[in-house]
């Protein structure tokens, strides 16, 4: 069972244009095996542009990526039954800053499932992450993808992001987005 303070208000049953059903949920300690068998099942690009390099997340990474303190982070999985097992398609995840000055600024990541990219899921996982770091209290996503990660360029300008090459780096895009405060 999801420990305690596990955000269940965040749960939504979707479906894709195609009619496949979708669960959108913040992700827990048991999904473990499930999210690890998602990170494993990437292709090399799909993981190359999620952590921009070859490497492969190591077991204590991706148990650190099942256990969230909801108070500074939050990851939501989308999953769908393939087979009547509960399969992962795509995950989405904000972590604050560890400081006062920085809590209310959150690095994001997103990665879809090569099966399922490209069908929408994408979209409406940031949609809905964006609005609960609003509503937690984020002021602002930021994070940087490689310069030629087109599709995540694409989302990002889509959902009204700032993108900006790194003067520094010209392999890299700066995201930033900054969100409204919720309403009292």
């Amino acid at each position: 069972m999801p420990a305690l303070g596990y955000p269940s208000h965040l749960v939504e049953d979707w479906q894709l244009a195609d009619g496949t059903p979708v669960r959108i949920r913040p992700i827990h300690a048991e999904d473990l095996a499930m999210h690890t068998a998602f990170v494993d099942g990437l292709s090399k690009e799909t993981g190359y542009h999620r952590l921009l390099s070859p490497r492969k997340p190591q077991p204590d990474e991706l148990w650190r990526m099942t256990h969230i303190d909801y108070d500074r982070e939050l990851a939501l999985i989308a999953t769908t039954l393939v087979d009547g097992v509960e399969q992962q398609m795509g995950v989405v995840r904000y972590v604050r800053g560890d400081t006062p000055e920085t809590a209310t600024t959150a690095e994001f990541a997103i990665v879809i499932a090569d099966a399922w990219q490209h069908r929408g899921l994408a979209g409406k996982l940031m949609r809905k992450l964006i609005a609960a770091a609003t509503e937690a209290g984020v002021r602002q996503l930021a994070d940087i993808t490689l310069y030629d990660n087109l599709a995540m360029l694409g989302l990002a300008r889509k959902l009204g992001f700032k993108v900006q090459r790194d003067p520094g780096n010209p392999n890299v895009t700066r995201l930033r987005l900054a969100l409204d405060a919720p309403a009292p």
